[in-house]
């Protein structure tokens, strides 16, 4: 007997073991298969699967990223630039008597220049090698070289002391195309909240189908309870065939109204997995409290965070300093080009290829370069096109500005008296369970109607019903609100 006690013992040791493997098994499966389970959903979670899955938040901060990559193109303004030159000349003379009568030459020229942002000069170095050969019909009246070869190094810097002086014109496109980077990462934020608004509300409509088919299905279980009952009834000859009737045709109803439900259901269901890529929404449930309340802070202080957090607002201040910025640009084309330019040049010259790097000679030059446009009109043209561009600006600030104010106001308003529309829903749900209590209680007593007992159990359920759609409204005009203050997205 104790033999037989530890056999049984060993085998449910071995069992347990078993039923662990297999759990381990199951849950590995699970795994593999990646969303086999189905989980409910919060509103996070569904938010989380649409950032990963989505290809419209990648797209948007793309946007950002081309934009500096189309500022960084205007850094080559300062970039060291490299140019070089070959060519070859054959020269006959018209007076021989003074020159050869044929030259052939042949010459080799390389360049460096480069712009700088910080004074708006330019410096150039440029080398050049010559080889030159003549050839005289007559001997020549005095002594000319055959051959002869020249080098020549040459520094140049010019700086201007009126137009683009500290390289304002230079770096003005850098500049600005600074402000479209930001503003194509706020807008790119913009698009993605008003993007996940709308899907936020596909959700919640997910969140409010559920809830009806809820409250369908009870409504449903209670009609089916009521004509099973009444039938019972019937067969005893305690009802008659009228009573049948009336809770048969309650329960298709109520039949009709839950097909109906379901049918919309799953064609949301469709559209959210299609939407963030994922068969969680055919399988699963929502995580959300439908009446769950969140209620608005006081108008004034709205309006006040709205004004100093508003996106499109940000974008309209950065597009003000832009044409602030671009102004400058505007007065700088109007001054006149003054330019001070110096220039060093070393070279020699030799009939030997050898003999001409020596470099012997130098040449040196100063001079001023003045350009002044008579009329001035393409830049007095473009002040007052900048001028009237931030005229505008600030009255579409104001357009702008009036506009969210006056959405916020109705959303405030729609939220503080739907709170108290949801509260009369609470007290109409309860009125109408306790009339059903008591028309049942008259009904059972043989004083009353099966009419009016289905027709307190429908008041019941749309009541209901009238509650939910209200708590979804509100959930809608909350997802506005929080897209209106930018706090949908971050």
């Amino acid at each position: 007997m104790f033999i037989f006690a530890i056999f049984i013992a060993s085998c449910g040791r071995l069992l347990g073991k078993l039923i662990v493997v297999l759990v381990m098994a199951a849950s590995l499966v699970q795994f593999w298969q990646g969303e086999a389970v189905a989980e409910p959903l919060t509103k996070e979670a569904f938010v989380a699967l649409l950032e990963k899955n989505h290809p419209i938040f990648e797209k948007e901060r793309l946007t950002k990223s081309i934009e500096a990559t189309e500022q960084r193109r205007y850094l080559g303004e300062v970039d060291w630039n490299v140019s070089s030159s070959l060519t070859w000349s054959r020269e006959e003379a018209t007076i021989t008597a003074f020159s050869p009568d044929l030259t052939n030459a042949l010459s080799l020229q390389t360049g460096l220049n480069k712009q700088f942002w910080d004074t708006g000069g330019r410096l150039s170095a440029t080398y050049s090698i010559n080889r030159s050969s003549s050839s005289f019909e007559q001997a020549p009246l005095f002594s000319y070289p055959e051959r002869f070869y020249e080098n020549s190094l040459e520094l140049q810097y010019s700086q201007p002391l009126l137009r683009n002086m500290g390289g304002k014109l230079t770096r003005l496109q850098y500049d600005l195309k600074a402000y479209d980077v930001d503003v194509a990462g706020i807008q790119a934020s913009e698009n993605i909240e008003d993007f996940l608004a709308n899907a936020i509300s596909k959700y919640l409509d997910w969140v409010y189908l559920e809830e009806q088919k809820k409250i369908i299905s009870r409504r449903l279980s209670l009609s089916r309870k009521e004509f099973e009952r009444t039938q019972r009834k019937f067969n005893a000859f305690l009802v008659d065939s009228a009573d049948v009737i009336r809770s048969k045709d309650a329960l298709n109803t109520w039949r009709q109204n839950l097909g109906l439900v379901e049918s919309q259901l799953s064609a949301l269901r469709s559209e959210l997995s299609v939407l963030a890529q994922s068969s969680l929404f055919l399988t699963g449930e929502p995580d959300f409290n439908l009446y769950s309340l969140q209620r608005p802070e006081a108008l004034a202080s709205a309006k006040a965070r709205l004004e100093s957090s508003s996106r499109i607002l940000k974008i309209l201040d950065l597009r003000k300093k832009q044409l602030d910025v671009n102004a400058i640009g505007v007065r700088e084309t109007g001054k006149p080009d003054l330019s001070l330019i110096a220039a060093v040049t070393v070279k020699s010259a030799e009939e030997e290829a050898g003999d001409s790097f020596t470099f012997d000679k130098n040449d040196a030059a100063v001079g001023l370069q003045l350009s002044v446009p008579i009329e001035n009109r393409t830049a007095k043209a473009d002040y007052q096109r900048n001028r009237l561009q931030t005229l505008q600006l600030g009255k579409e600030r104001e357009d702008v500005s009036l506009s969210l104010n006056a959405s916020l106001s109705s959303l405030h308003t729609q939220l503080t008296k739907l709170m108290e529309v949801l509260e009369l829903n609470r007290e109409q749900i309860e009125s109408a369970r306790l009339r059903t209590i008591e028309e049942t209680k008259i009904y059972e007593q043989g004083r009353g109607d099966l009419t009016f007992v289905i027709m307190s159990r429908d008041n019941e359920e749309s009541a209901k019903l009238a509650y939910a759609e209200n708590a979804l409204n509100y959930q809608k005009l909350w997802l506005q609100y929080e897209a209106l203050m930018d706090e949908l997205y971050e």
